[in-house]
């Protein structure tokens, strides 16, 4: 998670990575962390039981807060304790710009409260779940968390996660109750149960050749078989009243357009601008209209993009009208295709039944989408790649952050591949040859490679 804002009193305070006071060896062993507690990578999940996560309790000192990723205002209350993973503690617990301390460890440590969830029986109990990452990182969890709710009935599910994710989890009726990060401590208390997944993706090797479904179903000790581990999102009909009408409004048809997502959460995995208009032009080149998704926080940027395309009549930014993510699971809902980069879009996509193009360079496309149905992807075999960095840090091999490995794609056989997803050729205009020159000596998969499924998910 990444605090882009802080606020102390009624004072904003803009804070840019990574300007945060380190902890110390005695800093870390008062949250209840070794100062030499491992951080590094482990072979396989079952190494990270034996390792505590990364969780630590805290108490403010002042009234404060935050806005985590331009969202929503978090207020902190002074002499409350709260319950986060070191990474926000680290980013929280010292106002940079005033020198004044905000956070202090808790004597209660995380360690001794901690209940891990690993397949017990839950009849009449409460299992507080939460991550900090992304859309995603949700979406793998959720299949399991219908499972234990179809399974035990009376139990109760909480779910804490970023504010911004919540107008998606607050649909699933699975969960019975949906909290901020970070969270008091009396919610920890108070639950019989915790199922954190700190470090299954980012320090587990197994992540390198393992589908996150399993490995976080494989967590939780229910080793769900894979025609389970899809993620299912009912949009708000009054969202998607909005999104027609909005659709209306530029002369779209439901139905008749395809939902593009161009930047992930991390710069590694954001393709250039470059490689977008060549993608974007070959669909609008094939007849296809199509729809960009995002925050609304950058509606300002996808319009100076779009400037770039060559068929802009075709293109249309939804970010002005995207203020809360069930906005975009409503759009999503009404198009005949995702095309994304490894992000969001593609697991909602495939949670609203659509069919789901994914374009993925530093991870492998099979670790994310394997158990899906009626989705196809693509990897960037250039010789850097899968590099399986995590993070807001840019590409290393590349002066402007993007993943240099985006820049190999061949845009004939992404139309190809998108053409043999959904069922039909597209209208027959080729895309630019000056687009695809840079494009001939392809490190992306071949037709071999073939990852394509024709069942589509019931839900």
């Amino acid at each position: 998670m990444n605090t882009e804002s802080f606020y102390t009193g009624d004072n904003p305070i803009e804070t840019k990575l990574p300007e945060f006071r380190p902890l110390s060896k005695s800093h870390l062993s008062r949250l209840g962390l070794a100062g030499d507690s491992r951080m590094g990578m482990v072979n396989k999940i079952e190494d990270l039981r034996e390792d505590p996560p990364k969780i630590v309790i805290a108490e403010a000192t002042a009234n404060t807060g935050f806005v985590q990723n331009n969202f929503k205002y978090q207020r902190i209350s002074k002499k409350v304790k709260y319950v986060m993973g070191l990474g926000i503690y680290i980013q929280l617990h010292h106002d940079m710009k005033y020198n004044k301390k905000v956070l202090k460890p808790s004597p209660i440590k995380f360690r001794n409260l901690y209940r891990p969830y690993e397949g017990q029986e839950l009849d009449g109990k409460t299992l507080l779940v939460w991550r900090t990452g992304g859309i995603g990182d949700l979406c793998f969890i959720q299949p399991n968390l219908r499972y234990l709710k179809e399974k035990y009935p009376t139990c109760k599910i909480w779910f804490g996660c970023g504010p911004q994710y919540q107008a998606m989890v607050e649909t699933w009726d699975c969960v019975d109750l949906v909290i901020d990060l970070p969270f008091p401590l009396r919610f920890l208390m108070q639950s019989d149960y915790h199922a954190i997944f700190e470090g299954v993706i980012e320090r587990c090797h197994e992540a390198h050749t393992e589908n996150a479904y399993n490995l976080f179903t494989r967590w939780l000790n229910l080793n769900l078989p894979e025609d389970r581990l899809y993620p299912i999102n009912i949009p708000k009909q009054d969202k998607v009243e909005d999104a027609k009408k909005v659709l209306n409004e530029w002369g779209v048809e439901p139905g008749d357009f395809v939902v593009v997502q161009i930047r992930a959460s991390s710069p590694i995995r954001t393709p250039r601008p470059d490689f977008w208009r060549k993608i974007i032009n070959s669909l609008t080149g094939r007849g296809h209209k199509v729809v960009i998704v995002d925050g609304a926080h950058v509606k300002n940027s996808i319009d100076d993009f779009m400037r770039l395309l060559d068929r802009k009549e075709m293109v249309f930014n939804f970010a002005p009208h995207s203020v809360s993510l069930d906005y975009s699971i409503a759009l999503t809902s009404l198009a005949s295709l995702v095309v994304a980069t490894d992000s969001a879009m593609i697991h909602i996509g495939v949670s609203v039944n659509v069919p789901v193009f994914g374009i993925y360079g530093p991870f492998p496309g099979k670790i994310r989408m394997s158990t899906y149905k009626n989705v196809d992807w693509i990897d960037c075999l250039a010789p850097c790649a899968p590099c399986f960095l995590h993070g807001s840090n840019p590409c290393p091999n590349n002066q402007d952050g993007h993943g240099q490995c985006y820049d190999q794609i061949n845009i004939y056989q992404f139309l190809h591949r998108v053409e043999k997803l959904i069922g039909h050729k597209l209208p027959s205009e080729k895309p630019n040859d000056q687009d695809n020159d840079d494009c001939q000596k392809s490190y992306c998969n071949n037709e071999e490679s073939d990852n394509s499924s024709e069942k589509t998910l019931g839900t």
